[in-house]
């Protein structure tokens, strides 16, 4: 249940916000509409009405720079909280953006110095005494479990306030500072304004439902109290608790109608705040993985089962709410992932499709709590199917075959043939009635690390019997045919790389990449000067293979080529912006993480990071004619990160790309160029037969090969978004 009462921490901090002199309101204020938005939860708004300002006579104010740090922190951007932060403390905000600034070390993880600045606000008499409270549950959070708790019930009887009451039980309802009577005893002293005794009540009710079954119905009375308050609060305070609530509601009538009821409401209210809605929550925890994920998946489970029950169009309608829940779910993901609760779905283009064309099967897995269920869609209509797998053996098999295939290791066919048995024998029949011949597969979890085609039936691999493609959601996916009367190409590869290496030697969040290409002792090495460690790290990153692909792709792909010390971000950006480009190929290393904070693209000078990459394809043509494909070869995904090949989609939506060609793991040079020669080959001479057609058949040249057999060589490449 610690998701369910940190859900009520971010209110919490809205309210205790008033607390502070920085937000306090004054008569004439130009930046109260403003306050007034934060404060209500409009955060979409408020970032809107504070960008408007920009341009007016506060533009540098060191106040609206303060109040920007503010609503970046509630937001998670927490890059841009810092440089407001910078910007409002250049401006002589100075003393009253310390609690600000120990709250972005502690979202950051930055423990050792989040807990020296609220030291010195606890510490700090002239400090009101709102702050120094707050100072010292921050700190307690901060502490080793004993001292920590300690701190918090020596804190517990001087507080008042009902912001920091709630704070307070948040800390105590959960590990690693568990104290539920500590929790019970702050939350029903709180008696602050309706908003706030709502939350009380609704985190009160969590702390009862986390005791076990025989409380089940005091949760619901006090999840029944806490509705009837939120009935009374103004429209924008009700949102955000009433998806908690309701939320709540169902887990405490688990399959029933009204828990059904409750999960559609829950979803729906979501769907309306989810521009406000943080990415992050104060301890810097994905508000997707605490909250979207598994009240979406939820919801999903709960519509499948009544799908279950029913026959002909009733059944078809719960099949598509089921479809619709999960385009939803992975929207928001991708959403998440880039950092921005943006229209993710304009990757689509004006006027695009997401229709299944004919022969085209697009399969959901869903790894619920207790059961695998596959959704599978063409042109014809939605069926669903039970896997006799459980969800933790799917995911087992998904890791170690990941593992395997990347690593080049035997004993891979055995998690190959589970995966296999799991999620592909029980739609085979379904499969070969409908005709299909191409399997897009929807994937969520570890599934992404896996190359579908891949999968073992114990005689072939997938690769042998239909074509494979990925995409995120259908819903993000335009699906109309490309009309590629000739092929322009861009091709930028780098096998040796200048200035960027420098970049890389030097900053500080660059260090695991310094680990893997020197190790923990070369790096460490006392007499290793910087420039040296820049020369190793130079020689270490060379990709040789790069030259001989990009010589070859030269024959088979008319238009630039920028190789080298040619390939820097300035020369790319200016070939972008000549537009008419309808592939792009960057041949360099690139590694995609958990985020797109940890994303990059290396040029020869400087690194093309993905909001760096949009910036560089905004041209009018790219617009007018976006880009049909995006190669990016050499790069990879994060080794065992379920989120990192979210990265691919993400490059397709930043470079308005219609596909994108990646691959999984660092690959063998000269597989590479067999395999990109064949592809591209196969696809300008025949564009009518789509990218995953001449995916397949250049794989297949591979698999073919006794020297290139194992899929180590011709799995990692995966083609996300349009598969035609």
């Amino acid at each position: 249940m610690t998701r369910i009462v940190r859900g009520m921490a971010r209110g919490a901090r809205v309210l205790l916000l008033l607390a502070l002199p920085l937000l306090a309101a004054a008569s004439g204020d130009p930046l109260a509409e403003v306050r007034a938005l934060i404060e209500s939860g409009r955060l979409h708004q408020a970032s809107a009405r504070l960008q408007a300002l920009t341009s007016g006579p506060l533009a540098q104010g060191a106040e609206q720079q303060a109040l920007r740090a503010r609503l970046a922190l509630q937001m998670g951007r927490l890059d841009e909280a810092e440089a407001a932060l910078l910007e409002a403390e250049r401006l002589g905000a100075g003393g009253s953006l310390r609690a600000q600034r120990a709250e972005l070390a502690q979202r950051r993880g930055q423990g050792e110095l989040a807990r020296a600045q609220w030291q010195a606000l606890q510490q700090d008499d002239s400090v009101p005494l709102l702050e120094r409270q707050r100072a010292n549950l921050e700190l307690a959070a901060l502490e080793e479990p004993g001292p920590g708790l300690a701190r918090l019930r020596a804190t517990e009887p001087g507080l008042s306030d009902a912001a920091l009451l709630l704070r307070l039980a948040e800390l105590a309802q959960a590990a690693p500072l568990a104290d539920p009577q500590l929790a019970e005893r702050a939350l029903r002293r709180v008696r602050g304004t309706s908003l706030q005794r709502a939350q009380a009540l609704q985190a009160q009710a969590a702390l009862v439902e986390a005791s076990g079954p025989a409380r089940r119905e005091e949760a619901l009375r006090l999840n029944r109290e806490a509705l009837a308050l939120v009935d009374t609060l103004p429209d924008a305070q009700q949102a955000e608790l009433r998806v908690l609530l309701d939320w709540q509601a169902a887990r405490l009538e688990p399959g029933t109608p009204s828990a059904l009821a409750s999960l559609q409401r829950a979803v729906a209210q979501l769907e309306t705040v989810r521009d406000d809605w943080p990415l992050t929550d104060e301890t810097g925890r994905s508000t997707h993985q605490s909250l979207f994920q598994p009240l979406y998946l939820q919801l999903a489970d709960a519509l499948l089962r009544r799908a279950d029950g029913a026959q002909g169009e009733e059944r078809q309608a719960w099949l598509r709410r089921t479809r619709d829940a999960l385009e939803q779910l992975y929207q928001a993901e991708l959403q998440d992932y880039l950092g921005d609760r943006c229209e993710v779905d304009a990757v689509k283009g004006e006027g695009a499709s997401s229709a299944l064309p004919a022969g085209s099967a697009a399969i959901y897995p869903l790894l619920l709590a207790d059961r695998v269920a596959l959704l599978v869609e063409d042109a014809k209509g939605l069926d669903s199917f039970a896997s006799a797998a459980s969800p933790q053996a799917v995911h087992e098999a998904a890791m170690v075959l990941a593992k395997r295939l990347r690593d080049r290791a035997p004993g891979y066919l055995s998690a190959a043939r589970s995966l296999h048995d799991a999620l592909v024998q029980p739609i085979a029949s379904w499969l070969a009635a409908r005709g299909t011949q191409t399997l897009v597969w929807v994937n969520d979890g570890p599934l992404r690390l896996v190359p579908m085609a891949a999968l073992y039936d114990g005689e072939r691999h997938l690769l042998d019997r239909y074509q494979t493609a990925n995409v995120l959601g259908m819903s993000m996916t335009n699906t109309q045919a490309a009309r590629m009367e000739r092929v322009q190409a861009l091709v930028a590869g780098a096998g040796r790389f200048g200035a960027v290496v420098d970049r890389l030697a030097s900053e500080t969040w660059a260090q695991p990449l310094r680990r893997q290409l020197l190790g923990a002792a070369a790096e460490a090495e006392p007499g290793a000067t910087r420039s040296l460690q820049a020369q190793r790290m130079r020689e270490a990153l060379e990709l040789p293979g790069v030259a001989e692909e990009v010589k070859t792709l030269q024959r088979l792909l008319p238009g630039p080529v920028l190789q080298d010390a040619r390939f820097t971000v300035q020369g790319f950006s200016g070939q972008v912006q000549k537009g008419g480009h309808r592939v792009v190929h960057i041949a360099s290393h690139g590694v995609f993480g958990g985020s797109a904070a940890t994303s990059f693209l290396m040029a020869y000078d400087d690194l093309l990071t993905l909001p760096n990459l949009q910036n560089l394809l905004q041209s009018e043509s790219t617009r007018r004619q976006p880009i049909e494909l995006l190669t990016l070869s050499a790069c990879q995904t994060a080794e065992g990160n379920e989120r990192a090949p979210l990265g691919l989609s993400g490059a397709a939506l930043k470079a308005r790309a219609r596909s994108v060609l990646g691959t999984l793991w660092p690959v063998d040079d000269a597989a590479t160029v067999q395999l990109m020669s064949a592809f591209y080959a196969g696809w300008t001479a025949r564009p009518e037969l789509g990218k995953a057609a001449a995916l397949r058949e250049a794989q297949r040249t591979l698999l073919r090969q006794a020297d290139t057999r194992h899929p180590y060589y011709w799995a990692p490449f995966a083609l996300i978004g349009n598969w035609q």
